[in-house]
């Protein structure tokens, strides 16, 4: 993107001296390519057990809620946005955490659950209430989170897109939807 200008200079000063976080089971490499390639220098990936480091971007790993939960709660009192990153096999759900934001309730009340199936509960049932029908993958995302070539194929790359757009967007201080909202990405919207 620097070659061909499409980062304003205003946009990569940002860059340098920004701070986010983002959390999840996530294809950190992946993840840290993505966002790499846009500018961001200071990358650090932390997994299970290593402490929340202050970095330009912070790749936490967690599969986990407690670990997520803590991580979150570490970031958005420090004042740093969290990006909460899902693979969702065919596509990815993201939502944003900032400090004025509330923990995702299954974050906060439910700490055995899982956050993949989870997030997709949540998202699938906000989908069924707004009576969004671009959405209707959803209640098949179960047998694509299960087929490890489509989720580490699709899901990683999307969850990867997601999170640069999401970078950029923070960054340039755009306004983004946060929890409760979501973001949902998929390759084809009538996928079942």
């Amino acid at each position: 993107m620097k070659e061909t200008g499409a980062l304003s200079e205003e946009l990569r000063r940002r860059i340098e001296t920004s701070n986010v976080a983002l959390i999840g089971n996530v294809a950190s490499e992946l993840v840290a390519d993505a966002v790499g390639r846009l500018g961001f220098k200071d990358i650090n990936i932390c997994d299970k057990g290593s402490a929340f480091p202050k970095c330009d971007v912070a790749i936490v790993i967690c599969s986990q809620n407690d670990r997520c939960a803590d991580a979150i709660r570490h970031y958005i009192t420090d004042g740093v946005p969290a990006i909460c990153l899902y693979n969702f096999g065919i596509g990815a759900c993201a939502t944003v955490i900032t400090p004025d934001c509330p923990l995702p309730n299954f974050l906060e009340d439910n700490l055995e659950c899982n956050m993949v199936t989870a997030m997709l509960e949540y998202t699938r049932g906000y989908s069924a209430f707004w009576h969004i029908e671009r959405n209707r993958w959803l209640d098949y995302v179960e047998k694509w989170i299960a087929s490890t070539e489509i989720s580490s194929s699709v899901g990683e790359y999307a969850m990867a897109s997601v999170a640069a757009h999401l970078l950029i967007a923070i960054v340039a201080g755009s306004e983004v939807k946060t929890y409760p909202k979501f973001y949902l990405s998929t390759i084809a919207n009538d996928i079942y």
